[in-house]
C-alpha cells in the first residue's frame, strides 16, 4: 500500500492488482453529488494518468465516508461493461449536462473529457464506489476477530498511528511511502501481543489534585504516620498520598464494574503481606547497620516497586504501592523495624 503516491491511497497485491483510491469526507457536503467538483476532480486526474495503468487489474475507488450518495456515482460503479460505459459516456457529453461553459464544473467535466474517449471510457469501466458510515469498522471488522470488544477502539488507534508513523518515516527518509502489508500485518500483531489491553486494569481515577494532596497529609492518618516515622522526603509522601487515594478509588470501581472479585483482593493483601515480610527479614540480615528510619525507608521502596497481577491482569504502576498504604492504614504492615510497638492495633 502506498499514500499520496499514485493516489491518495494505492493498493498494490502480491498478484499485480492496483487499487488507486480518493478518500473523501462528507462530513459537510457531498462529494459523491452528480455536480461535486471533487468527483470532478478525481475522474479528471484519473483518466490523465499514465495508459499503462489502465488494464483490468486495475480499480479506480471513490471512496465516500459517512454515507453520501449520488445518480451519477452509481452510474459510473454500474458501467462495467463496454455498451454501458460508452452509454454514459455519451450522457457526459451532452450540453444538458456539462451545462454553460465556464460555469460550476463544467472546466472539470471539460478536462475529463478532453483526455480523450479511450481514457474516458477506460475510468468509467473501472471506477467502483464505497461508501461507510464509519470509517473505522472495516478496522474493527478485522480486528474483533482475535481482540475483545472493550479493547478494540485502543487498537484500533493504535494501528492508524503505526501506519502514518511508517509513512511519514519513509517520506522523512525521501523514500517512496509504500507500506508493506505483511510486514504491517506482523508489526501489528507484534504490538498487539505486547500491548494486551484486555488484561490491563483500567485505572478508574486521574491522578488526584494537588489540594486532595495536602488536604489528606494535613489529616495525618496512620499510613502517613506510618511515612513519618521512617523521616520520609516529602516527594515520597506525596506520591505515597497520591497512589492510596487513587488504589482506593480503583478497588471501589473495578468491584462495582464486576472488573475483579472481591475475594481476589484479600488473596493479593495477603501476598503483599508475605511479601513484605520477607523483605523485612532480609533487610535485617543484609542492612542491619542501617539506623531504623533508613532501613524502614529501604523497606518501603522495595514494597512499592513490587509488580504484581490481580486474577492474572496488570495492575496500574501505582496500585500495589497504593495498596501497601492501604495496609499501613490499618496497621497490617509498617515501615519502622518497630512500627507495631509505635502503631499497635486498635491504637487511635
Amino acid at each position: 500500500m502506498s499514500l499520496e503516491q499514485l493516489d491518495d491511497i494505492a493498493i498494490h497485491d502480491a498478484s499485480g492488482g492496483l487499487i488507486l483510491e480518493q478518500s473523501k469526507s462528507a462530513l459537510s457536503g457531498n462529494p459523491a453529488s452528480d455536480k461535486s467538483a471533487e468527483l470532478w476532480k478525481t475522474l479528471a486526474n484519473w483518466a490523465s494518468l499514465p495508459s499503462s495503468l489502465f488494464d483490468a487489474t486495475t480499480a479506480f475507488r471513490f471512496y465516500v465516508t459517512p454515507l453520501k450518495l449520488g445518480d451519477l456515482v452509481h452510474a459510473l460503479h454500474d458501467a462495467n461493461d463496454p455498451a454501458k460505459a460508452v452509454a454514459l459516456l455519451k450522457k457526459l457529453k451532452t450540453k444538458s449536462f456539462r451545462g454553460k461553459k465556464g460555469i460550476g464544473v463544467e472546466p472539470l467535466i471539460s478536462k475529463f473529457l478532453d483526455a480523450g474517449e479511450e481514457a474516458c471510457l477506460k475510468v468509467i469501466r473501472l471506477f467502483e464506489l464505497q461508501s461507510e458510515e464509519d470509517p473505522i469498522d472495516a478496522i474493527r471488522e478485522k480486528l474483533l476477530v482475535t481482540l475483545p470488544e472493550e479493547s478494540l477502539e485502543q487498537f484500533c488507534a493504535a494501528a492508524i498511528g503505526m501506519a502514518k508513523t511508517d509513512v511519514e518515516s519513509l517520506i522523512r527518509k525521501k523514500k517512496a511511502p509504500i507500506l508493506d502489508a505483511v510486514a504491517f500485518r506482523r508489526k501489528l500483531r507484534a504490538f498487539i501481543r505486547k500491548h494486551d489491553f484486555s488484561k490491563l486494569l483500567v485505572p478508574a481515577a486521574d491522578e488526584p489534585a494537588q489540594n486532595q494532596i495536602a488536604d489528606l497529609l494535613s489529616r495525618q492518618p496512620t499510613f502517613v504516620r506510618q511515612l513519618a516515622a521512617v523521616e520520609a522526603s516529602e516527594n515520597l509522601m506525596t506520591m505515597a498520598v497520591s497512589d492510596f487515594l487513587r488504589a482506593m478509588a480503583d478497588k471501589v470501581a473495578w468491584a462495582d464494574n464486576g472488573s475483579i472479585v472481591d475475594s481476589s483482593l484479600d488473596e493479593l493483601d495477603q501476598s503483599l503481606i508475605r511479601h513484605h515480610a520477607m523483605t523485612s527479614d532480609e533487610l535485617s540480615d543484609t542492612h542491619g547497620h542501617l539506623d531504623p528510619p533508613q532501613r524502614g525507608r529501604q523497606l518501603y521502596r522495595r514494597c512499592a516497586d513490587l509488580k504484581m497481577p490481580l486474577e492474572g491482569q496488570t495492575l496500574p504502576s501505582y496500585f500495589v504501592a497504593g495498596e501497601y498504604n492501604c495496609l499501613a492504614d490499618d496497621r497490617r504492615v509498617g515501615w519502622h523495624p518497630d512500627h507495631q510497638t509505635l502503631f499497635p492495633k486498635g491504637a487511635p
